[in-house]
């Protein structure tokens, strides 16, 4: 018969088992004698049986050990046994949903998690199911859900994590960094990115660190167009500078994407840059990177009108339709800017068809460029304030924060052109909510009492 293994932690009922007869000096057989088998005795040793309360009192007795003490060891056993299969359950659960979500199947990797109370998971679970079921939310685009679960995972996450965890901590924080820039909070969102950078190493993915720098570029962009477009001169020079930094951040991200063959991402990062050189003035720039991308688009779309056949194919088009929708709503916005009204009405048709099969917010996009471009012919034409409130109409449902305020914004600045002082100034109540609601999700603490 082996001889049990040393490393049997001498605090548990084995152990203490285990000491008492090695103190002793008995044999496995002396201490079965003929009422047990040593095998069972060698086992209840090794912590991989659980003994019966008379054989607990037999061993008690053999050993001269308080019977009491044995019992207390035997219940604590049991409890972290229950802990361990507890864990099991629920960290299979947890690569059960990371791969249907990692598989698209969103609605099924999230139904089971958002049934957990997170108060009641193990400890060095709590944060990971958190921000699985929070990367779940966000893609959904329920940004609000995503936030508060991305928060309390951060909370909950050890300061020291084991390093096959590190990949995990290190997308929770991008993820969150993600999540304040859809909604517009955009100080935090540098913060996350920043921290997600320094997690990173050599052994990190391409693909995250091209994330990572997309996310400041956008960052950079969006605060650059916060800033007022007066006369100052530092006000300007501070633009400027966030304008090239978030064209550095975003050329970086493209090459990145296309040393690994990632053609849409790229795609869409050229698109960006387009965009960034427009906000710049240099419009024939951005127009060169933006028909570079359309010429090369447009086509994919064109070729296969056909309906999709499967998941990955239904993916494949919806992708391919965003690319061309948001370039061709930039080159709506540039001809808009040079007074070309025709090419600009070409190119957000083109965006409004190829946006039928894209996103939420594609479609939104296209009815506002439309908007603004009628507007701009006859501020009195009533196809103009029809596509205001379609925008308004498609992301009143969703989390898109920023974009609904725009959507808002462009409505209630169309209806005082038009002199409709009380309709106008009620779009931008609704627009002071709006922001009210990004300020109070902001500063809302996050506990995991009441998740659920």
């Amino acid at each position: 018969m082996p001889r049990p293994p040393k490393h049997v932690p001498p605090e548990t009922l084995g152990g203490r088992i285990r000491a008492a007869r090695s103190q002793l000096r008995l044999s496995l057989a002396h201490v079965a004698a003929n009422r047990y088998s040593t095998s069972l005795i060698s086992q209840i040793e090794r912590n991989r049986v659980e003994p019966s309360y008379e054989s607990l009192q037999f061993l008690a007795d053999q050993l001269q050990l308080p019977f009491d003490e044995l019992l207390e060891l035997s219940q604590q056993h049991k409890e972290s046994e229950a802990e361990a299969r507890q864990y099991k359950a629920y960290d299979e659960l947890r690569e059960e949903s990371a791969r249907l979500l990692a598989n698209q199947h969103i609605t099924k990797a999230l139904t089971p998690l958002q049934a957990l109370s997170m108060s009641q998971m193990p400890s060095s679970l709590r944060w990971r199911l958190a921000a699985l079921r929070g990367q779940c939310y966000f893609s959904q685009r329920h940004f609000l859900d995503a936030q508060k679960d991305f928060l309390y995972a951060v909370t909950e996450k050890p300061q020291h994590v084991p390093e096959q965890q590190r990949l995990e901590a290190m997308t929770l924080h991008l993820h969150l960094a993600a999540a304040y820039r859809e909604l517009q909070q955009l100080k935090p969102a540098t913060e996350h990115y920043t921290i997600a950078l320094r997690m990173m190493d050599t052994s990190t993915s391409i693909l995250h660190v091209a994330e990572a720098q997309w996310g400041l570029s956008l960052v950079d962009f969006e605060l650059a167009n916060s800033m007022s477009n007066d006369r100052d001169a530092q006000q300007t020079d501070d633009k400027e500078m966030r304008l090239r930094s978030a064209i550095e951040y975003a050329t970086n991200a493209c090459a990145l994407y296309r040393c690994i063959g990632d053609t849409l991402h790229a795609a869409l990062l050229t698109c960006q840059i387009g965009l960034i050189e427009q906000a710049r003035g240099k419009l024939d720039v951005a127009r060169q990177h933006l028909r570079k991308v359309l010429d090369e688009w447009l086509p994919t779309l064109e070729a296969h009108p056909q309906k999709p056949a499967d998941q990955r194919q239904i993916k494949e088009r919806k992708e391919q339709a965003n690319i061309v929708s948001a370039v061709a709503c930039s080159l709506a916005g540039i001809e808009l800017d040079t007074g070309d009204f025709e090419h600009a009405l070409q190119y957000v048709h083109v965006a409004r068809q190829a946006a039928k099969n894209s996103y939420i917010i594609r479609k939104a996009e296209a009815e506002m460029m439309l908007g603004r471009i009628l507007e701009k012919q006859d501020v009195n034409d009533p196809k103009a304030e029809e596509a205001f409130h379609e925008a308004v109409r498609i992301l009143d449902a969703t989390d898109r924060l920023a974009a609904r305020i725009r959507a808002h914004e462009l409505l209630g600045r169309h209806l005082l052109r038009k002199g409709d002082a009380i309709t106008g100034e009620a779009e931008f109540d609704t627009v002071n909510k709006l922001a009210g609601l990004v300020t109070f999700f902001n500063s809302t603490p996050i506990s995991g009492e009441d998740e659920g």
